[in-house]
């Protein structure tokens, strides 16, 4: 399995738009499966950062399985459309159900169906355990049975770089087998979120799942079509208005100055001191001030705190967070509010899994709508 690592993003290539592109001789043109759109399952979907991009390319999104009740609530209520089953993408029962629902557009004809995947990676991330034998680590062998049990036409998967060390080869090496003995071919893609319109540098791999052994030099090519300049930080929160404090009500149902989720973590005297006197892109982990000239660095949660604005003292909210990862102001997150941070940071950027949803389509022949 080789890894590819997409070039730098250059001006010229966002004037770009995938067209027909003249490859190995001959002109490279995605072949119709049906006129159904494809269904999708997305295992371990947490909020929804792979199947809002699957949506957007005019994909059904079928089903989304995940252990975290407070992700359950945020992507129910921002896919209606989809059936969220709290469970193990191990158990025999949730895979049954994923299959039920993936089938539920064949009174027509059959229609294809696709797996899209972010396992959890905290055992395998810098800002993780980054321990070998961490029990996350087994979930991406898991995604890969599932996928074998389900039989989509293609599947996408999504992790930290850090998954491709020495350290995990073991693993990985048993994930690809478990897909190469169900008739899979694997890629694995190195990119930058910050390469397709999203306001972090965020480097993360992307295993393309498919049927037909697929050129490099296709995926490289129409991906370099979709890249785009860097977005900045101050441009990224363009809009947002001074937040409020977070009330000791606080309810997730409520808006603030017209924005959900746009709500500023309560701070001492002392901490607001220190982020003001912080010069842009400076700090300690804990509360980082974002330099608002560039992308913002990879943004974690969990024991850490959100970075902190770059023109306020004080952290930046969970709206802000959900736009440096490219995700809409439609789009809301329920739950707790310490939990929302943590389900918008372990999200998959949708912008860059929209396009490379986009290549992978049409690599392996289901055509995406014109309007997306």
């Amino acid at each position: 399995m080789r890894t590819t690592e997409m070039p730098p993003a250059t001006n010229s290539a966002y004037e770009h738009r995938l067209e027909q592109t003249h490859i190995g001789g001959s002109y490279f043109q995605p072949i119709e499966i049906k006129n159904l759109p494809p269904a999708v399952a997305d295992l371990c979907c947490g909020m929804g950062g792979l199947s809002l991009a699957a949506r957007e390319l005019g994909m059904r999104v079928a089903v989304g399985v995940d252990l975290n009740a407070h992700a359950a609530r945020t992507f129910t209520k921002n896919f209606p459309e989809a059936e969220f089953v709290e469970g193990s993408v191990r158990s025999a029962k949730v895979l049954q159900r994923c299959s039920e629902l993936l089938k539920q557009s064949k009174e027509i004809a059959p229609a294809p169906s696709i797996v899209v995947s972010g396992p959890p990676c905290q055992g395998f991330s810098v800002a993780g355990s980054r321990n070998p034998i961490d029990p996350r680590n087994q979930i991406l062998v898991a995604v890969a049975r599932a996928i074998a049990e389900l039989n989509p036409h293609c599947a996408l998967i999504e992790n930290v770089s850090m998954i491709l060390a020495e350290a995990h080869s073991h693993r990985l090496t048993r994930f690809e087998n478990t897909l190469k003995d169900a008739g899979y071919f694997l890629h694995a893609l190195m990119l930058d979120a910050a390469d397709f319109g999203v306001a972090q540098k965020r480097k993360r791999v992307f295993f393309l799942v498919t049927r037909k052994q697929i050129d490099e030099g296709q995926i490289l090519k129409r991906l370099g079509h979709l890249k785009m300049p860097q977005l900045t930080v101050r441009h990224a929160l363009l809009g947002l208005p001074s937040p409020e404090v977070r009330p000791d009500d606080y309810d997730d149902e409520n808006d603030n100055c017209g924005f959900s989720n746009h709500l500023a973590m309560r701070h001492s005297k002392r901490v607001m001191k220190k982020i003001a006197a912080l010069e842009p892109g400076t700090g300690p982990m804990s509360y980082r001030k974002l330099d608002p000239s560039q992308p913002s660095k990879t943004l974690f949660s969990g024991h850490r705190a959100p970075p902190a604005h770059f023109c306020e003292p004080r952290s930046i909210t969970v709206r802000e967070a959900a736009r440096l990862q490219g995700f809409p102001d439609s789009f809301r997150i329920y739950g707790s509010f310490g939990n929302q941070m943590q389900q918008v940071t372990n999200a998959v950027p949708p912008p860059l899994a929209k396009a490379v949803l986009r290549v992978l389509l049409e690599l392996v022949g289901l055509s995406t709508p014109e309007h997306a």
